[in-house]
């Protein structure tokens, strides 16, 4: 049986998939959706301060992700831009790592049962469903 965060990093990486050559912008949707919703609780800096240190730990595996900084509008048109000058498996790879770190983090502060119901509103039920029902078979 998989535990909830193995379920969890599952989700996450079946969202960041995409098909191979597509120019789909998926991982500025994710963290797009994902800040709009958590800025309302965490507030604008407390968001930016969670992705810069999401950002800094997944660098560890992933130095490309880490150059110069960017304005807060910039930090996820700056990512997507770094994630398409890499093969496709490994920026998926990058940034699974970095949504992860960034959620795993989220729910140490707020909780598990809190997180999920975010990610629901900001994802949607078909990413978060079709992702536990898939690990499960």
């Amino acid at each position: 049986m998989a535990t909830s965060e193995q379920q969890r990093h599952f989700m996450i990486g079946q969202a960041v998939r995409r098909a191979p050559g597509s120019d789909d912008d998926v991982d500025l949707r994710l963290w797009q959706s994902l800040a709009l919703e958590l800025r309302v609780i965490i507030g604008e800096r407390g968001f930016e301060s969670m992705y810069a240190r999401s950002l800094h730990l997944a660098a560890a595996a992933s130095p490309w992700l880490a150059s110069e900084t960017a304005q807060s509008g910039d930090a996820f048109a700056l990512l997507a831009a770094r994630l398409k000058q890499r093969p496709a498996a490994e920026a998926q790879a990058a940034s699974a790592a970095l949504l992860n770190i960034f959620i795993d983090t989220l729910i140490v502060l707020i909780g598990e049962l809190l997180t999920y119901s975010i990610l629901r509103k900001a994802w949607g039920d078909d990413v978060v469903n079709q992702a536990a029902t898939e690990h499960r078979t």
